[in-house]
């Protein structure tokens, strides 16, 4: 069998592919190659860090807005939880005496027989009177106006306290006694007296030296009277006054202070005085202190058929008060 004729015609070569014009620039230029793509790494590794500060700063600033609370105050606390109704403010202590007791204890006053005024400063430093503007004779309740004189006196002077006259002042004020009123009145005289009135703001007083006892006052003004008299005491002899208007004898703490029991810090001064023609005049005037505040009760009375029956004039005002 004879082999097969040969043909004159070589076989073709295969052509390569044909590449992109972008690869054959590469394939020309291979340095240019490398630099693009270390580029592009450039610009995907800048993208990804600030993609990367711009959370790190969300998550500070959200982190600081939690720890440190809204600009309106509420903590992270208050946000986790469902707002609570706002807490209603405690409403202020009633004044005493309430209006109504102040009521009770004048309707007590106009019931009695003879002539009876009451005023009141109370807690919250409101006025309150029952004929308060009734004038009266003064009795041993001007005695407390006597010592604040005589302080005051003493203190502008700069002149010590001497033991003499805080016996005196500590027998006229603990046991009413009349002897060291005579001698002190004469020292501080009417001008002393009234000067006490214009500082206390007292509207309707009349002093008197001799006889003392029969000055003229009204309840309105005792009332503003005991309420700062604290204040009008000068400050280096304060704590004398108050021990001795404090330290009333047993024997004298009627009224007001029976009234008061240890509810109340008491300073007070009563008086009486017997008349032909007024019946038996007689006063308290006391400055009550608590928690609530200091009041003053000024009760003035006259033509009361017995002493024993003004004091409990005097008392019964006082607890109606106070109860």
């Amino acid at each position: 069998m004879s082999a097969p004729p040969r043909t004159s015609e070589r076989p073709r070569a295969s052509r390569p592919a044909e590449r992109p014009a972008q690869s054959r620039r590469s394939a020309d230029h291979p340095q240019e190659h490398l630099l693009a793509r270390r580029h592009a790494r450039l610009v995907r590794g800048r993208r990804r860090l600030m993609g990367a500060a711009i959370l790190l700063g969300v998550a500070i600033g959200l982190v600081a807005y939690l720890a440190g609370g809204r600009e309106d105050g509420a903590s992270v606390a208050s946000l986790a939880r469902p707002h609570a109704p706002p807490r209603a403010e405690p409403l202020p202590a009633p004044a005493v005496p309430t209006a109504d007791r102040f009521a009770a204890a004048a309707a007590y006053a106009r019931a009695r027989t003879g002539n009876a005024s009451l005023a009141v400063v109370d807690t919250r430093g409101r006025a309150r009177g029952l004929d308060a503007r009734r004038g009266y004779v003064s009795a041993s309740v001007l005695k407390a106006m006597i010592l604040v004189a005589y302080l005051d006196l003493t203190a502008r002077r700069g002149e010590p306290l001497t033991n003499s006259a805080r016996s005196q002042l500590e027998g006229m004020i603990r046991r009413s006694e009349n002897a060291p009123a005579n001698q002190l009145v004469q020292v501080v005289g009417a001008g002393g007296l009234r000067e006490v009135a214009r500082r206390a703001g007292m509207r309707r007083f009349t002093p008197l030296v001799a006889p003392w006892g029969l000055s003229r006052i009204t309840a309105e003004d005792q009332a503003r009277f005991f309420h700062r008299i604290d204040e009008l005491a000068p400050g280096r002899y304060r704590a004398f006054a108050r021990g001795l208007l404090t330290g009333i004898v047993p024997e004298q703490r009627w009224g007001v202070p029976q009234a008061a029991r240890d509810r109340f810090t008491v300073l007070f001064k009563g008086g009486w005085l017997p008349s032909d023609e007024r019946g038996w005049t007689v006063h308290q005037v006391a400055k009550l202190e608590s928690g609530r505040g200091p009041l003053s009760i000024a009760v003035l009375s006259d033509g009361n058929p017995s002493r024993a029956y003004g004091m409990e004039t005097v008392r019964g005002v006082a607890e109606r008060l106070l109860r």
